[in-house]
Order: C-alpha cells, then structure tokens, then sequence
C-alpha cells in the first residue's frame, strides 16, 4: 500500500497539463458533435497499446526466468526460488522486426520493465539512424530482417500488415522452427500467419472491444511505460482478468494458454523434460515458492498424458492448435481458483518488482 501511495504521489506531480482546467485549448474544443463521437477510438487505441506492451512484457520475463532456472532444475536438491537475477549464462534473446510506434513502445518496455539487459535486445527497422536514443543505451539496431530472426529466441512482429506478406517471403526459408514469433499486428488471421511464414510457433493476442464500453473511462494522456505503473490498469491487461465488466478493450483468455505453451516449446529446446517443464511453469508463471507453494498444480494428466513419462521432453506444441482448440489445459485454467488467482498475481509483480527497486532500490 505504501508502495502504490508513493507512485501515485509521483505520478500527480509529474502532471504537467497547462490545458487542464482551460478548456478552449484542449483538443475536443475544435470537434464538431459528429467528431466527438469518434474519441472513443483514441481511448481505445492507447488501451490496445498497453495491453500489448503489458502482455509482451510479462511473456519475456517468464521465459527470461525459465532460460535461468534451467540449471537449477537439474539439481535434485533444487527449491523453488525466484533471486535468479543475476544467472545470464543463458540470456534470452529479443527480436523487434520493425520498430515504428508499436515496436518502440515494447522496446521501452521491456528494457524497463522487464529488466532486459540492452545487449540482449536486437532491432531490425529500415531507419536505424532513427533509435538514437536506444542505441545509446546498447541496443543493437540494425536493417536485416534474415539476421534478426536467426540470431533471437523470441521476435516481435511490428511491422504494419500492409508490409508483412514482404518481411514473411524474405524470412520464412531462415526462420528456426524454434523461434517464437510474436505477432500482435490487428487484422491478419492467425492461420494466414501461419501460412505466410511457414511456422506454427506464433503467439498473436485477439482482441475485442465491447460497443456499451466504449464511452468508460480510460486516461490516455499518460505515456504506455507510466500506465503501467498502476495495478488496477495492468490487471485489466491480464489475459485472465476476473473483472471484465468494464474493459474498454478485451483480450482472448486463450493468450494465457498459448503462453504456457510457448513456454514448454522453449523448456524442450532446453532439453527439460516433462517434470522439470512442469516445475518450470509453477516458478515462472505461476510465482510458486518455497513459502508460497500452489494447492493446485498442472499435471501430466493435464497435458493429455500419463503418470510415468516425467523423464522424457514434451513434444513441440503447434500453437496455432493451441489458439484454435480447447483443451484440459483450457478446463484447468478457467476453473482452478488457485492457478487463476497465482496467474493474476504473479502477472502484477512482473512490473511491481520493477518498481520496488525504483522506489526502495532493491527486489521484492
């Protein structure tokens, strides 16, 4: 609570809107009434700017966190604890392929958020000479889109769809089977990605916005990294959100599963197997502790499988499937309380954490 006080303070002073309280300077003073019927849309469009930022940002921090703890699950003595900050042995490595408006807003992000080292992060736009301010901080920004997606575990798509079916015949032939392409571009089907890019590694959240809420209340002045410094607004962002009554924008819960997937797609190319996969998730994706154990945990059961195959890797998950079925998985997820409510919660502290150490200067 104390926490939350502190940034809200901060965040009332660093309001710096001279047309506040004079409303002939304010942009709506100009519109006609047919006009301001129409800006719902920007509201709308800044929602669908943070929830995707917000999304991409808790999606790297997990399989961030599962490259880390891959060593540790080895260990038969292994507890399950979350101080693995400092374990860069086995980085995690990002792709931006294109970086206008969207890409750049995930790229702040996840460098503030997610705590990504620079060095790990790699962009690939035509204007290069453009990310000044993120080639000062390390970030190695180049134009070639074939050596972005061979060289990265996770890349994200930014380019517009007018653009993509280009960047898809320039890339698929070189494109890992490994790498997990995310793709929150609006308008292109995910079985034409699929087929354009030739990979069912692809993550693409679906969203929707609900016409009776497009008059709630969303504050759009605020720049997407400073949203999501409060908690009320990322847990909106959360593809299993329990209050959903008055979201401006929606997001298909299905995007939780096919994380979870995602993940286990990366723990095989780790060579973990199913029990380490399994141990790997709760940690990550679920904030399980020592102190904080689940009451109730994915089992082999869960994924269509048998007790007794633990030693061996899953197989890789297609995960346009994912999206498109329904699954135990899909059962286990919308009716477990306690793996909703640790989804939820561990979901939050990605970018709590984050400002933890800004305020206090060390982790939670």
């Amino acid at each position: 609570m104390a926490l939350m006080t502190r940034l809200q303070k901060s965040s009332e002073d660093n309001a710096n809107d001279i047309t506040k309280n004079l409303l002939t300077l304010q942009f709506e003073s100009a519109l006609t009434e047919e006009e301001k019927e129409l800006l719902h849309l920007r509201a709308r469009s800044h929602a669908i700017a943070v929830y995707q930022c917000a999304q991409a940002t808790y999606f790297v921090e997990i399989l961030k966190e599962i490259r880390q703890l891959k060593n540790q699950l080895k260990n038969p003595n292994f507890k399950r604890t979350r101080i693995l900050q400092d374990d860069k042995k086995d980085p995690l490595l990002i792709g931006i392929l294109g970086c206008g408006r969207l890409g750049s807003q995930i790229a702040h992000c996840l460098l503030t958020y997610g705590k990504l080292n620079p060095s790990e992060l790699q962009i690939s736009t035509r204007r290069p000479e453009t990310q000044e301010y993120l080639q000062q901080r390390g970030v190695d920004c180049y134009y070639d889109n074939v050596r972005l997606v061979s060289s990265t575990h996770v890349v994200f798509v930014g380019v517009l769809p007018s653009q993509l079916t280009g960047v898809a015949d320039e890339i698929k032939d070189l494109l890992p089977s490994s790498t997990i392409m995310y793709v929150p571009t609006i308008g292109i089907s995910l079985r034409r990605l699929r087929q354009m890019l030739d990979t069912t590694n692809i993550v693409q959240p679906e969203y929707w916005w609900p016409d009776e809420n497009r008059h709630k209340p969303w504050n759009h002045s605020v720049n997407v990294n400073m949203a999501l410094e409060k908690k009320d607004l990322v847990e909106k962002t959360c593809p299993i959100c329990d209050d959903i009554s008055d979201q401006v924008v929606m997001v298909n819960p299905k995007l939780a599963e096919v994380f979870l997937f995602a993940a286990i797609n990366m723990c095989v190319d780790l060579n973990l197997t199913r029990q380490e996969s399994l141990r790997a998730l709760h940690l990550s994706m679920f904030g399980e502790s020592d102190r904080q154990p689940l009451k109730d945990k994915l089992t082999l059961a869960d994924f269509g499988g048998q007790d007794g195959g633990e030693e061996v890797c899953f197989p890789h998950f297609d995960l346009v499937q994912v999206t498109e079925s329904e699954s135990y998985i899909t059962q286990k997820l919308s009716t477990s309380t306690d793996l909703r409510q640790a989804f939820i919660k561990r979901y939050w502290q990605v970018f709590e954490e984050y400002l933890h150490i800004r305020i206090y200067g060390n982790i939670i």
